[in-house]
């Protein structure tokens, strides 16, 4: 990136300025790049994911990113890790992304892809958004108008005035990681504790080359400072006793407690995933729910884009926000059932007092995968 422009210097334009790329974000690039839209992605972070959060990849996910011309996200796995995921969306954005199969691709429009740039402050000017952009390491900005923005940012635009999501329901602390050591069970294992009510979870990897651990703490306990750093210490204990070996990333406890914007957006930064709040927390379907987004934001802006009436633009703008509104509000209220199954579903599993556990006292509850099964349907193939 280079030094701010001139005053005298005309501002670039773009229709589309994608804030935040993981999940969600690229799967926003990558559809507004499909359908022809003149697209700058950013990003704070590097270009390699890190973050071994476990997440599952729904069906209409997996449909949604079909449509984009991408095969089955997870190697024929619904399980996965969110740094899974952004390393394979990262690598489409990076290369030459298949056209979507059902139509002819548009005429090639221009499209800029920016690691390790933030933004640093954004406005609404009439039918443009100003949105000024930092470089990390250098620390230069430039200022860019989009005619639309896709708030991808998971909250962090929110310190630069964009509204407020607020707390949906109580704390509940989980921490996750993942490990090289290849797994000697077979499926997920698992084993709670009774006295704590802690859960902790271990998945095996994309061809078994590794171990995912989840730890689920009950919903609505203390998550003050001290508390994440004892659970991420009863965590790391755990794993040592497992003889699993060091972690791939730092294992922090995390709070993924609810949260939620009070209404919809009604100007021209349309937020997704989980800056629009987060859903169904116990299961991790919060990325699901933003490359649904994505996808649906960046076509039916294209869509938008195509008028030349700038009220009805932004009319069609601010039903799409209202439209993502409501599928986050039923995901709420799902994952709010969810957390109030959670001590039936903890209690199928096998009991030991953690973190004194060793391998064979962790083991799959009875009748398992039927179950899982009959909530999920069954595993999705690989393409």
């Amino acid at each position: 990136m280079g030094a701010a422009a001139g005053a005298d210097a005309p501002m670039p334009t773009v229709d589309l300025l994608v804030a935040g790329l993981g999940p969600g974000g690229c799967a926003a690039a990558l559809a507004a790049r499909a359908e022809g839209l003149s697209t700058l992605a950013v990003d704070a972070r590097g270009a390699q994911a890190t973050r071994s959060q476990l997440v599952l990849v729904r069906p209409g996910a997996q449909a949604a990113l079909r449509q984009l011309g991408l095969p089955d996200i997870t190697e024929g796995r619904r399980t996965t890790t969110i740094r899974h995921v952004e390393n394979r969306l990262r690598a489409a954005l990076q290369g030459q992304a298949p056209a979507p199969p059902t139509q002819p691709p548009p005429p090639a429009a221009a499209f800029e892809l920016c690691w390790n740039t933030s933004v640093v402050q954004l406005e609404t000017r009439g039918d443009r958004v100003q949105v000024t952009l930092q470089d990390e390491a250098g620390g230069a900005t430039r200022q860019v108008q989009a005619r639309h923005v896709i708030d991808a940012a998971g909250g962090r635009l929110e310190s630069l005035g964009r509204p407020a999501r607020k707390r949906a329901g109580p704390s509940h602390l989980v921490v996750t990681a993942e490990y090289d050591t290849p797994p000697w069970f077979e499926g997920i294992v698992g084993v709670r504790d009774n006295r704590s009510r802690d859960l902790y979870l271990l998945f095996p990897t994309w061809g078994r080359r590794g171990v995912i651990a989840y730890f689920d703490s009950p919903p609505g306990a203390s998550c003050d400072q001290g508390s994440a750093a004892a659970l991420a210490e009863r965590f790391a204990a755990i794993a040592e006793n497992l003889a699993l070996g060091p972690p791939q990333q730092t294992a922090l406890a995390i709070d993924v407690y609810q949260r939620a914007l009070l209404k919809p957006n009604e100007d021209r930064v349309v937020p997704i995933g989980d800056a629009i709040g987060t859903v169904d927390v116990l299961l991790g379907a919060g990325m699901s729910t933003a490359i649904e987004d994505g996808v649906d934001a960046a076509r039916r802006i294209a869509a938008a884009q195509r008028h030349t009436s700038s009220q009805r633009e932004l009319a069609q703008t601010c039903a799409l926000s209202a439209d993502l509104f409501s599928r986050h509000r039923a995901g709420v209220h799902k994952g709010r059932l969810m957390l109030a199954v959670r001590p039936v579903l903890a209690r199928a599993w096998p009991s030991a007092a953690l973190p004194a556990v060793a391998r064979d006292s962790v083991g799959p509850p009875p009748l398992l995968w039927p179950a899982v099964r009959f909530v999920f349907g069954r595993r999705p193939q690989a393409q």
